[in-house]
């Protein structure tokens, strides 16, 4: 009796665990900390899923990239069109992921 009550509270608490949702840090997604491999394989599901938001994302990491080798400095423009870029990145990645984590409201 004992071992029929403990197998079966046994596989409640492991239903309870593999039932719970996959997250993925919130910290992650605004490029705080790289993601852990099993936050990397949720994360790939999603652009795969949604290529249009993914394109963009990466075509505002090439526009960063391409800013940051300009020789100049534009009279501060260059500082601000980076945060600008950093901030629509971060949203894209934001609504990208948005099923993954929850939302804080950072």
């Amino acid at each position: 009796m004992k071992k029929v009550l403990f197998l079966s509270a046994f596989l409640l608490c492991s239903s309870f665990i593999f039932a719970q949702r996959a997250f993925v840090d919130l910290d992650v997604i605004i490029g705080n900390r790289p993601p852990a491999p099993n936050e990397m394989r949720l994360m790939q599901d999603e652009e795969r899923n949604h290529p249009n938001i993914a394109k963009s994302m990466h075509d505002i990491e090439d526009a960063r990239r391409h800013l940051h080798d300009a020789p100049d400095d534009f009279g501060g423009h260059k500082a601000q069109a980076d945060a600008d870029l950093k901030q629509a990145w971060i949203s894209l990645r934001k609504a990208l992921y948005y099923r993954l984590y929850k939302d804080t409201g950072r």
